[in-house]
């Protein structure tokens, strides 16, 4: 089961945000991503996930928690661009490498496909 607890929450009007540390835990399971995390704070902070940034998940070895450090914006204005910008790349180079590991299953689909249909393998 995994569940979420805020360790610490404040305020910092001058950038428009409330600053959060939270301890993420995944008991058995590896380091969770962004997205299996968003949900979780997405209910917890009530708040839109568009105005949620997660600036950073550290997990130690052999412990089954994460400290998450998030900042959750008043409006999505003042969610600073450079940090979209970096994050934004950071999706996409997320999911170009999930889409670079799929061809070689797909390649390995076909092989088995042919041995089922000559009887012998690679022919």
């Amino acid at each position: 089961m995994m569940s979420l607890k805020i360790l610490e929450h404040k305020k910092n009007p001058l950038m428009e945000r409330d600053e959060v540390k939270a301890v993420f835990e995944h008991h058995g399971k590896p380091t969770p991503t962004r997205g299996q995390i968003m949900p979780s704070l997405e209910s917890v902070l009530k708040a839109d996930a568009e105005r949620i940034l997660i600036r950073k998940i550290f997990s130690e070895k052999g412990k089954g928690e994460s400290l998450v450090t998030v900042h959750v914006y008043d409006k999505k204005e003042a969610l600073p661009k450079m940090r979209m910008d970096i994050l934004r790349k950071r999706v996409e180079k997320a999911k170009g490498k999930a889409e670079a590991k799929a061809p070689p299953a797909a390649e390995a689909k076909k092989e088995v496909k042919a041995e089922h249909k000559t009887g012998h393998p690679g022919k």
